[in-house]
C-alpha cells in the first residue's frame, strides 16, 4: 500500500494514475495469491483426501475475479465522477464481489458435501441415499442462489422484507400441496436412518404378506413376494406398520415341525428315533440344541413338535422338507402309525325319552313369559297341579299283565 501511495503522488495525470493503480494493485494481489496457492498446494499434497486439491483448483478462477474487482475498486477512488455514476459503478463492483464470495463458499460446501456424502452412500446397498444426496445437493445450490440474489437486491437498496414474506407464504402453500409426498419422503429417511429394514431383508407384514425388500425409494417400499409378485407400499404405511424382519438380528431361523402318532406308543421312544433322524441332516445348525416336545394327548393321537435351527432363512424350507420326510419314513419303518381323526360313539339302549315341554309338570308356566328375573315373585301363587293318572301305553300294559300272570303262577306253586 505504501508503494501505491508513492505512485499516486508521482503521477499527476488522472487517467494514467487510475490505470497505474489498477495494474499495480492487481499485480500485488496476484503475487500474494500465487504465494498462498503455492503453500496451500504443498500442504494439500501431504493429506490423503482429494477434497483440498479439488477446492484449490475450483477456487482459482473466482479468486482472480476477486482480485480484479478489488483492483478496480481501488482505481475507482482515483477518478472523479458524478455521484450517481460513482454509486452505480460501486454497486456493480460490490455485486460482483458478493456473488464471487458466495460462489467460493458454495464450492467449499459443495465439494466437501458431495465427497463425504458419496463415501457414506457407498457403504449402503440401497439406492435411496444416492437420491437423497442428489436432492440435498440441489437444495443446497438453490439455497445459495436465493441468498445471493437477496443480498444483491439489498446492495441495490431494494427492500427484501416483502419478498421474504412472499417466499414464506409460497413455501407454506407448497408444503400443504405436497403434504402426502413429503410425509413419504421423511418416512423413507426415517426407515433408512433407523435401519429397521434394508434391501434384501425377508419381511412379513401385519397384513400377512411376506417377501423380500426389493427397493426403498423416496415414495414407497417395494416388496417382492415368493410368488414373484411386487407389492408397493407407501413409506408412511410401512413406518406405522408392524413388520416382522426375519433376517434381524441375524439370519439364523428355527424350523418347527408338528407330527402325531397313535395311542399306545411310548413318547420317549418317539423322541429318541426322531432325534436320531434329525441328527443325520447336514443342512441344520448343529451348534444349537435340537428339541422334541410331547405337546398333548389329542382326541385321536399323541402330538409332538420337533424344533431345530438353520443358519439362514434360505435353508428353512429345504430343511423342513428333508426333516418331515425322514420322520415319516422312520415312523413307518418302526411300525408306528399316524392315526386318522377318530371319535367314540355311544348308542343309548334304554327306552327313556327326553323331556317334553308340553308335559303336565310344565303346565303352570307354559303360557307365562317373565320380562325379567325375579318377576315371578310378584305373580300370584301358582296352584299346585293335582296328580293325574299316568297314561299307560299298550306296550307297558302288556308288560304289566305278564308280570301279574307270572306272580300268580309263583303263588300257586308255593301253595301246592
Amino acid at each position: 500500500m505504501v508503494l501505491l501511495d508513492l505512485l499516486k503522488q508521482s503521477i499527476t495525470n488522472e487517467l494514467l494514475r487510475v490505470f497505474t493503480v489498477f495494474f499495480a494493485s492487481f499485480l500485488i494481489f496476484k503475487i500474494t495469491a500465487s504465494l498462498i496457492k503455492f503453500f496451500a498446494k504443498k500442504i494439500s499434497e501431504r493429506t490423503k483426501t482429494e477434497v483440498d486439491d479439488i477446492i484449490i483448483k475450483r477456487w482459482s478462477g473466482p479468486i482472480n475475479l476477486l482480485l480484479f474487482v478489488a483492483s478496480a475498486y481501488l482505481a475507482l477512488k482515483e477518478i472523479i465522477l458524478p455521484q450517481n455514476t460513482y454509486n452505480t459503478i460501486e454497486h456493480i463492483l460490490f455485486t460482483v464481489f458478493s456473488l464471487t464470495i458466495a460462489y467460493i463458499i458454495y464450492v467449499f460446501f459443495d465439494v466437501t458435501f458431495i465427497r463425504f456424502g458419496k463415501k457414506i452412500s457407498e457403504k449402503t446397498e440401497t439406492a435411496m441415499d444416492d437420491t437423497l444426496l442428489n436432492i440435498a445437493h440441489s437444495s443446497l445450490k438453490a439455497a445459495f442462489i436465493v441468498i445471493a440474489i437477496l443480498y444483491t437486491l439489498s446492495i441495490w437498496g431494494i427492500e427484501i422484507s416483502p419478498i421474504l414474506a412472499s417466499l414464506g407464504i409460497a413455501g407454506i402453500a407448497v408444503a400443504l400441496a405436497l403434504q402426502q409426498t413429503l410425509s413419504n419422503v421423511f418416512a423413507g429417511i426415517a426407515l433408512i436412518m433407523d435401519k429397521t429394514i434394508r434391501v434384501g431383508d425377508i419381511v412379513k407384514l401385519d397384513t400377512g404378506e411376506m417377501g423380500e425388500i426389493y427397493s426403498i425409494s423416496l415414495r414407497s417400499v417395494r416388496i417382492k413376494t415368493f410368488d414373484n409378485e411386487m407389492i408397493i407400499i407407501p413409506n408412511t404405511v410401512v413406518a406405522n406398520a408392524k413388520i416382522q424382519n426375519l433376517l434381524q438380528p441375524d439370519p439364523t431361523v428355527r424350523v418347527n415341525i408338528d407330527f402325531s402318532v397313535e395311542y399306545g406308543t411310548d413318547p420317549e421312544y418317539v423322541k429318541r428315533i426322531v432325534l436320531e433322524e434329525i441328527n443325520t441332516m447336514q443342512i441344520i445348525d448343529k451348534t444349537k440344541e435340537i428339541r422334541i416336545l410331547f405337546l398333548s394327548m389329542g382326541e385321536s393321537s399323541l402330538n409332538f413338535r420337533v424344533m431345530f435351527w438353520v443358519d439362514h432363512i434360505d435353508k428353512r424350507w429345504p430343511a423342513h422338507q428333508e426333516a418331515i420326510t425322514k420322520i415319516y419314513r422312520r415312523l413307518y419303518k418302526e411300525g408306528i402309525g399316524i392315526p386318522f381323526p377318530q371319535r367314540t360313539i355311544w348308542v343309548r339302549e334304554d327306552e327313556s325319552k327326553a323331556p317334553n315341554p308340553f308335559d303336565d309338570k310344565f303346565a303352570a308356566t307354559r303360557d307365562k313369559i317373565y320380562p325379567w328375573f325375579g318377576h315371578e315373585n310378584e305373580q300370584k301363587k301358582i296352584e299346585e297341579i293335582k296328580p293325574t293318572k299316568e297314561k299307560i301305553s299298550l306296550k307297558n300294559f302288556v308288560k304289566k299283565m305278564r308280570k301279574i300272570k307270572i306272580s300268580k303262577k309263583l303263588k300257586r306253586k308255593k301253595k301246592s
